[in-house]
């Protein structure tokens, strides 16, 4: 049956830029909802969450005894748990009351990604065609907000990062999906913002989509908020979960950069990364 609709999932770990790039899909014209999480002292711009979203990954997340900030793995059969099924039910028949009507619509939250197969079931029992935005920002800007925030040490903060960017990045292998950088972003709104229409071929950006975009580039994008900015030659690899944090991030910088493809040689290595941190790390 042909999909009735396309989502753009917005992905990616905690403080990353994350509800940025969701802002600038809603300058692409990607239906985003209207019921919102309020906007929080650290995230002064808002999250653009949706608040039944969010609700719906923390009561999965509980289902498996977990919350946001475990570093403890999930594996593909918790996500077929009885009590994890009736919630994907819920999640289907939300995602069809709010956003079945709209041709292009998608939402965000840095749970998703570790949920994935939870999300491309739900997506697929209700008829919508996947694609992804993932989102990535240097680990030691991340590390340095989530110590600021929760006062979260260095390691928990790369084992964190690493939970939910390695174990199910390859269930997007097959879908269209492109990879942003928050610093390039932060740079480049507009050329990032086309690069990400073009990548999922949303469509022709018009006279409204422009305007949207600058004012998405003039007054959502504030630098003041930017705290840190680190290069990939700071990140280290004293540790296991320091450098396989080093080796992801500046593999799907590459993607992000366009100095690599997302073809066979991506995928390799990203094998190699996600089997050394099921053996070694989770």
């Amino acid at each position: 049956m042909k999909p009735s609709s396309r989502a753009v999932l917005v992905i990616g770990m905690h403080r990353s830029g994350t509800s940025a790039v969701a802002r600038g899909l809603a300058a692409l014209s990607v239906y985003l909802g209207d019921n919102f999480l309020d906007a929080q002292p650290e995230n002064p711009t808002g999250y653009w969450e949706d608040k039944a979203i969010v609700e719906l990954n923390d009561r999965v997340l509980a289902a498996l005894g977990l919350k946001w900030d475990d570093v403890v793995p999930i594996e593909h059969k918790q996500l077929e748990r009885f009590r994890v099924r009736r919630l994907r039910g819920k999640a289907v028949g939300y995602l069809k009351r709010t956003f079945g009507r709209h041709a292009l619509w998608g939402f965000k939250d840095p749970r998703t990604i570790r949920l994935l197969p939870f999300w491309r079931r739900a997506l697929r029992d209700s008829k919508a065609e996947d694609a992804y935005v993932v989102v990535v920002r240097n680990p030691l800007s991340v590390a340095a907000s989530l110590n600021r925030r929760q006062g979260m040490d260095m390691l928990r903060a790369q084992r964190l990062w690493l939970a939910h960017m390695v174990p199910f990045l390859d269930e997007i292998r097959d879908r269209p999906f492109v990879v942003v950088d928050y610093d390039l972003l932060m740079a480049q709104p507009r050329s990032q913002l086309e690069r990400i229409a073009a990548a999922l071929q949303l469509h022709s950006l018009d006279a409204a989509n422009a305007r949207e975009i600058d004012r998405f580039a003039a007054e959502f994008l504030d630098e003041g908020l930017r705290h840190t900015v680190f290069s990939p030659s700071d990140l280290d690899g004293s540790t296991v979960e320091a450098r396989l944090t080093q080796e992801a991030y500046v593999l799907l910088l590459a993607l992000a950069s366009d100095r690599l493809e997302s073809g066979a040689e991506f995928w390799s290595a990203w094998e190699r990364i996600r089997r050394e941190y099921e053996t070694q790390v989770s």
